[in-house]
């Protein structure tokens, strides 16, 4: 099984907790769409200091090829493209076997 973790800091914005609901809805709204997803769990911070990530995905796959067919699934490409890159100014991603 490969654990994917990714972290991002979002921009400080008036609306920032929206933009981390609308990316966490939509994170978590693939494991419908995505039949490689094994788990996935989103996660926004509840911490405020300097150093925190503002929202967090934690999920699980098979392989390595079941998360390489997650990265280029169509659905997991459009959720970047409209809910999380335009909001996030820092990404942290660390993949492991478990």
């Amino acid at each position: 099984m490969i654990r994917h973790i990714v972290m991002w800091r979002l921009a400080d914005t008036p609306d920032k907790a929206e933009r981390a609901a609308e990316i966490k809805e939509g994170l978590e709204a693939l494991k419908d769409k995505i039949k490689e997803i094994s788990e996935i769990e989103v996660g926004i911070n509840t911490n405020d200091n300097d150093t925190v990530s503002d929202v967090v995905l934690v999920s699980a796959f098979a392989s390595h090829d079941d998360l390489a067919a997650y990265i280029q699934h169509p659905a997991h490409k459009a959720v970047g493209a409209s809910a999380v890159r335009p909001n996030v100014i820092e990404r942290r991603v660390v993949d492991y076997e478990f």
